[in-house]
């Protein structure tokens, strides 16, 4: 396989260092991740986050959760099933990638 066909078949919406940062963050935790919480861990804009991370709710790769607690909201996300498959496949996508690259050098 060419590198250009391996680097075609990730997942677009991984390629963004923002959406590769929020779900390798979700990947890595193990419950839901408050939206304050990944906004500092990320040094995010709350913007930047909100639409970076309706990009992946869309796509099901994270789960969005709004509730009210003590009559404030809060928001959390979680990564889904197809999430965390899909950041496997990126790995080892990148993997591969890395490994033909230093069998040519």
């Amino acid at each position: 396989m060419k590198p250009i066909d391996l680097i075609n078949s990730i997942n677009p919406l991984l390629h963004d260092r923002v959406r590769l940062g929020i779900m390798v963050t979700l990947v890595s935790a193990d419950k839901p991740v408050e939206f304050n919480i990944l906004l500092d861990a990320l040094d995010l804009t709350k913007g930047n986050l909100s639409s970076h991370s309706q990009k992946l709710e869309e796509a099901k790769l994270i789960k969005v959760t709004k509730e009210f607690v003590d009559r404030k909201p809060r928001t959390s996300y979680a990564c889904t099933d197809l999430g965390r498959k899909e950041i496997k496949n990126y790995l080892k996508q990148i993997e591969h990638m890395l490994t033909k690259a230093s069998e040519e050098v």
